[in-house]
């Protein structure tokens, strides 16, 4: 009896600590320093993917058919140089199959190449940039594939009117509205 006490105490203790761990930011919000690493953000991503919080940054997760492609980012979501960061991505497929594939500077972001054929289903960005080294977890990315949250389809009508996916800013061809990027 006495046990089961105890374990409700640090379960009630524990459950603050980790939903001020999980925020969600509105569009526009200012910049902030972040203390839970991997925690999932709700606003902009600036390339159109998922974006966790790694340390003082952020890493952005892009799919595309065959690669993906990794953008770190300052607070305030705005792209970094990769040139001098290394990395690699470990990805867990639908199938169940992982492999690691190491991550090449291409421009502003890092590149992986997929497995051919593969859909994923999660990948654990592993990175060593300015002197840190950060990690970030992205799940459920079969989920979202299947959403239609890959980067050619960044935008959508903030009422989700049906056929409103684009891959540019513009207004919602059925109700007008102007389209936002997707979280």
């Amino acid at each position: 009896m006495k046990t089961s006490h105890f374990l409700l105490a640090a379960t009630m203790l524990a459950a603050p600590l980790s939903l001020s761990a999980q925020h969600s930011h509105k569009p526009g919000a200012a910049a902030h320093g972040h203390k839970a690493a991997g925690e999932t953000h709700a606003h902009k991503s600036p390339h159109g993917g998922t974006v966790r919080t790694a340390g003082k940054y952020h890493i952005e997760l892009v799919q595309h058919a065959n690669e993906v492609h990794v953008y770190l980012l300052d607070g305030k979501e705005n792209s970094l140089a990769v040139n001098r960061t290394t990395g690699s991505v470990m990805l867990l497929s639908t199938t169940g199959k992982t492999s690691t594939v190491k991550l090449t500077p291409a421009g502003d972001h890092l590149v992986a190449a997929l497995p051919a054929g593969s859909m994923l289903r999660t990948a654990i960005v592993s990175v060593k940039a300015n002197g840190s080294s950060l990690s970030a977890r992205f799940e459920k990315l079969d989920a979202a594939a299947k959403a239609g949250k890959t980067a050619g389809t960044a935008y959508e009508c903030p009422m989700k009117c049906e056929g409103s996916a684009s891959d540019k800013p513009g207004s919602c061809p059925k109700c007008g509205m102007a389209l936002v990027k997707k979280a």
